[in-house]
């Protein structure tokens, strides 16, 4: 599985991401936006590729800026959460699993960012892609007990070696793997509430 992450600029940093299976050229996009000239770019050197979804982590408009004028080029149904505001074709509830190559991607439902806030996971745990709900080092402005109950609920009980790929470029490093933000990561490692929701004034 190749996942391809693009710096599209956008609102604030934001990523976009590609996802393709060499075998079968399954081809995901996830959170469309930004300059759409460079998603194009790198879609036009995989060979073959076979659109199959794009994917919203979430309703806010500077992660799915990029979705119409991608879809003239990628026909692929659109899937987000129930509550996403953003158009979409397929809603996702927690723990749906969509087939992809000879794996899926899982949709976890992750409140707090926003009520429609979705994580997508790869399932052969090579990889999540988390929106606005978790950056490298930092989590996502939002409702703090939501947010609270994403980061220990949802988010800890997923297994370490998962790479953590955020919406924005706000961490001191693109990417990272799960269990080093377990470790460091202040939002995620601390299991008092009093305690997140201090640290949350920072952001």
């Amino acid at each position: 599985m190749n996942v391809i992450q693009l710096a599209v600029g956008g609102l604030d940093a934001n990523f976009s991401y590609l996802l393709h299976d060499r075998r079968s050229r399954d081809t995901a996009l996830v959170d469309p936006c930004g300059d759409t000239r460079l998603i194009k770019t790198a879609l036009a050197r995989l060979p073959e590729a076979q659109p199959r979804y794009i994917l919203l982590t979430h309703g806010h408009h500077d992660h799915w800026s990029g979705v119409r004028e991608m879809r003239g080029g990628f026909a692929a149904p659109v899937a987000a959460h129930p509550r996403c505001p953003a158009r979409h074709d397929l809603d996702l509830s927690d723990g749906e699993r969509l087939p992809f190559g000879d794996t899926f991607v899982e949709c976890l439902y992750a409140p707090g960012h926003s009520p429609d806030s979705v994580l997508y996971r790869l399932g052969d745990d090579t990889a999540l892609f988390t929106g606005d709900t978790l950056f490298v080092d930092w989590c996502g402005y939002g409702e703090p007990e939501a947010l609270f109950r994403t980061m220990r609920e949802v988010i800890f009980p997923l297994p370490d070696r998962l790479e953590v790929y955020p919406g924005h470029d706000y961490g001191r490093a693109p990417h990272s793997p799960l269990g080093t933000q377990k470790a460091e990561n202040p939002y995620l490692s601390t299991a008092e509430f009093a305690r997140f929701r201090e640290a949350m004034k920072e952001l």
